[in-house]
């Protein structure tokens, strides 16, 4: 009889650890569930990131393209004579250039440039 009582306190105990383990594993299945999660979240932010740098380098790179190809035309002109002999012509040109750089600058230099979603797919 006290064998039998014995072996039931013992088969009621492994059920409740049994329990408990059930538990702890569903508990740990949804914590690694929430991590990949996470990390499937982080690599995508990751790679928008990497869209989004490799945009900035091409326009960079065509900046200086531009920079570059400004320097051989002012290289061969003398822009000193070329303002004396047609102050207009320079004039208008320098304030078109000079809006469009102001213009550039202020998209650069947006701080929510980065806020919406890239038209990248």
């Amino acid at each position: 009889m006290a064998s039998l009582a014995g072996s039931a306190y013992y088969i009621d105990s492994l059920n409740d650890r049994i329990g408990v383990l059930r538990g702890n594993q569903i508990v740990l299945e949804s914590k690694v569930q929430e991590q990949n999660d996470a990390i499937d979240n982080y690599l995508a932010r990751q790679q928008q990131t990497q869209a989004q740098l490799d945009i900035l380098e091409q326009e960079k790179r065509q900046a200086m393209e531009d920079v570059n190809r400004l320097r051989k035309i002012f290289a061969r002109h003398d822009m000193d004579n070329l303002a004396l002999a047609k102050p207009g012509l320079i004039e208008t040109r320098v304030n078109k250039a000079s809006d469009r750089v102001m213009t550039n600058l202020e998209q650069l230099s947006d701080p929510n440039q980065f806020d919406e979603k890239s038209s990248i797919n």
